[in-house]
């Protein structure tokens, strides 16, 4: 059978078709593409049909393929992970932007999302913190844009598992240290200037995101409480009463921004 008719017995959106059977064929999407003509044969053609009954149930490509591009680099994710996403690209923007300017406050990086800095006092901060790590998407990317200490925990020792090999994958493993524990506990023995990033859960409990996040996503990364805030203000009380905390990047809600401009008495 050829390409192009192997797509459109998927019957799926065309760019979800495309990229499952480019993964199948071992060749990029552009390829697919001018090679309609081009003949499937039995274990790619089995390999595709697999992915694509998958899809039809809704489970996200990233984990049907066990990777996502963030930052234009590649990093295997699994269901104990996030699937890194196009706002936390911002948001890391966002944060380099902040250590070469200085720059605080809010920034849009999506609708109705927002980066959120503040620093509580002056200083330089070698070292970076990155709480809820998940796939280490936003720490290793640190680690290889700029030349601080990175470090990076999670509750989750599967998801910290996953984020030591993206660490490896990427050639950071001794850049990087990680912990396990709940919000700034690991941290307790630091003693060096920080600066704190986060993508802690900030959804709240009674919204419905799509199927494909309900059914498939870790609710403990997402999910956070009423008003998305069980995670967000325990930390920010946390990296306020922390003697070395110079500041912090949140990727959160607008509102939750301002709740949180309200603790801090901006």
């Amino acid at each position: 059978m050829q390409l192009a008719d192997v797509l459109q017995e998927a019957k799926l959106p065309p760019l979800e078709g495309e990229v499952l059977l480019a993964a199948a064929m071992g060749e990029s999407r552009t390829w697919v593409l001018a090679h309609g003509e081009e003949k499937i044969d039995k274990r790619r053609s089995s390999q595709f049909g697999s992915w694509v009954s998958r899809r039809r149930k809704h489970e996200p490509i990233a984990y049907i393929l066990g990777e996502k591009e963030f930052y234009g680099r590649t990093f295997s994710v699994t269901q104990d992970v996030l699937i890194p996403r196009s706002e936390t690209e911002e948001f890391v923007s966002v944060v380099l932007d902040h250590l070469s300017s200085g720059k605080e406050g809010m920034t849009e990086v999506d609708t109705d999302v927002v980066a959120f800095v503040h620093t509580f006092r002056k200083g330089n901060a070698d070292t970076l913190i990155d709480i809820g790590t998940g796939s280490g998407c936003i720490a290793i990317t640190l680690a290889l844009e700029t030349d601080k200490n990175i470090h990076a925990s999670d509750i989750c020792r599967k998801a910290l598992s996953v984020a030591k090999k993206n660490a490896a994958l990427h050639k950071v493993q001794n850049c990087i240290h990680f912990r396990e524990g709940s919000i700034l506990e690991p941290f307790h023995d630091l003693e060096a200037p920080f600066f704190l990033v986060s993508n802690a859960p900030y959804v709240p409990q009674e919204e419905t995101p799509m199927i494909d996040v309900v059914g498939y996503e870790p609710h403990k990364a997402f999910y956070a409480g009423p008003r998305g805030m069980s995670v967000l203000r325990p930390l920010v009380e946390e990296a306020k009463q922390h003697p070395y905390c110079l500041g912090f990047a949140l990727e959160c809600r607008t509102f939750q921004a301002e709740k949180l401009s309200d603790v801090l008495q901006i």
